[in-house]
């Protein structure tokens, strides 16, 4: 089993690319802050707008259906622009939910920049690099942001560990696999006259053997 990084070596390493993490992500979040801190904004204002449009709503044209009908629709009216203020709200709330999952998974396909990668590379241990490695998988796209931020959480949650467990367990079968395989037929017990044991052959005997 090899000599695993100490605790501190990992969260040192875990400091890095944290870093690393929050200089690439710091221009989406504060994009991210802006777009929701402008769309709080528009929520608010056509809320107070509709609210308020309630509030000087006449239902004077309802004369025709008599007073006690307009005498209702003036009761419910709060009611009404409520419900209309919530439905706004749930539009906005589903649209900025909306676009900060496509933010985040726009930003987590980022590719990392080799220079930066270059970087942050050297200053790791090799166990951690190892994660990064065993993060990208196939190799079939670059590095990632989402990459670096799941190679991030498997460093906390002892992938250095786990890989080195995988590399000793892969030896102790792989040495089971090169030991001599025994014959099946062969259950142990001595051989009795007449019956072959792989390729020998036991001569049936007439009388006491000797």
């Amino acid at each position: 089993m090899m000599n695993l990084t100490s605790p501190a070596s990992v969260r040192q390493d875990c400091r890095l690319i944290g870093q690393t993490l929050l200089k690439l992500a710091l221009p989406r979040l504060i994009l991210r802050a802006i777009v929701i801190a402008v769309a709080l904004i528009v929520w608010y204002l056509v809320a107070s707008w509709i609210l308020d449009f309630g509030k000087r709503m006449n239902y004077d044209f309802l004369h025709t259906l008599g007073q006690p009908t307009m005498d209702m629709a003036q009761k419910v009216n709060p009611y009404i622009w409520w419900v209309v203020a919530g439905i706004w709200s749930l539009i906005v709330f589903f649209l900025v939910r909306a676009w900060f999952y496509a933010s985040l998974a726009s930003g987590a396909a980022t590719p990392v920049g080799t220079d930066v990668l270059a970087g942050l590379a050297p200053n790791l241990s090799e166990e951690s690099l190892g994660v990064l490695r065993w993060t990208w998988g196939d190799r079939q796209e670059p590095f990632t942001v989402g990459d670096l931020r799941r190679s991030l959480s498997e460093l906390r949650h002892n992938r250095i560990g786990k890989i080195d467990m995988v590399a000793e367990q892969a030896r102790i079968l792989e040495s089971g696999a090169n030991r001599p395989t025994r014959d099946p037929r062969d259950d142990g017990r001595p051989p009795v006259r007449g019956e072959t044991r792989g390729d020998r052959y036991v001569e049936p005997r007439i009388g006491p053997a000797r």
